[in-house]
């Protein structure tokens, strides 16, 4: 019975502590580092404001989430570079975790700090892509982990007045956009993304209208230009979507709401891919052959 007490009293010890860990600063004094540039206080390091922030990424608070916990990471992490290797490691586990919070529901502003963890991990993602620090082990561990993350999300608004951004199908994939580009990435990892972003169009049954279909349009571009892409593997995956066009059709103009939804996003997104990889600076063979597969597959889709 003692050493259960003591257990528990721990337990409730440490969540005070972390409790009092992220509720350290105002809402002003977070604005006035965002205001300063994100200029580092003395005695304090970027990765231990990034951990004292983590309690920002679910606000309901536009401006603490957005401007100051999102922000901060991007200046830190990607355009100053302040945050070392294994400080990065340690940020994917705690944002990682942050992305059970709530998983499988949706309405709630659960679904703020899921999204907004999924965006800081792009950011790691992107430092990745840019100069490797990661093992081929923790890249598929990582990619693994939005992968799961991205089939159970079942939120998937984008704007919400009073709250700002939600986004978790853009932020999921702009992470997936700079694994992609990293050198780790894998042909194995490119099909499961594809299944994934197949899955995820086949499970919304609303049109998106907050930018979505270019977000996912930017990841598909990573893989079908990579020196490793299966062409084949994409060509079927267009071709899915012509046959579900069609089949949609079929009936002349009585459809159905959700299916003519999950055309259409997936027919935005071959859109989005399709000018991307034309305004490409430094097309690809592969690139080039995705390309033609996207528009072949959206002169069907008209």
């Amino acid at each position: 019975m003692l050493r259960s007490r003591l257990a528990s009293a721990l337990v409730l010890a440490l969540g005070c502590a972390t409790a009092a860990t992220e509720q350290t600063r105002t809402r002003e004094q977070w604005v006035a580092l965002a205001q300063s540039g994100f200029a580092v206080p003395s005695g304090e390091t970027p990765y231990g404001l990034l951990v004292e922030m983590n309690a920002l990424l679910g606000s309901p608070d536009p401006v603490l989430r957005d401007e100051v916990a999102y922000s901060a990471a991007a200046t830190w992490i990607v355009s100053q570079r302040l945050v070392g290797p294994n400080e990065l490691r340690r940020l994917i586990t705690l944002w990682s975790g942050n992305l059970d919070d709530g998983l499988g529901t949706s309405g709630d502003d659960r679904v703020l700090r899921r999204s907004f963890s999924a965006l800081c991990l792009s950011l790691i993602a992107a430092r990745e892509a840019a100069t490797s620090f990661l093992t081929a082990a923790e890249v598929e561990t990582a990619t693994a982990r939005l992968l799961d993350y991205f089939a159970r999300e079942r939120d998937t608004r984008g704007f919400v007045a009073g709250r700002g951004w939600v986004h978790s199908v853009a932020h999921t994939a702009d992470a997936f956009k700079f694994l992609a580009r990293g050198p780790q990435w894998t042909p194995a990892q490119s099909a499961r993304l594809l299944d994934a972003f197949a899955r995820k169009l086949d499970a919304v049954d609303t049109v998106f209208v907050w930018g979505e279909p270019e977000r996912l349009g930017a990841a598909l571009h990573a893989v079908v230009r990579r020196p490793d892409a299966d062409a084949a593997a994409f060509e079927a995956w267009t071709t899915r979507w012509v046959e579900r066009h069609t089949a949609l059709w079929a009936g002349g103009p009585a459809i159905e709401p959700a299916r003519f939804a999950r055309v259409e996003n997936a027919k935005q997104t071959l859109r989005a891919l399709a000018v991307l990889l034309a305004m490409d600076p430094s097309p690809t063979p592969t690139g080039e052959a995705a390309r033609r597969a996207a528009l072949a597959a959206l002169a069907r889709m008209r």
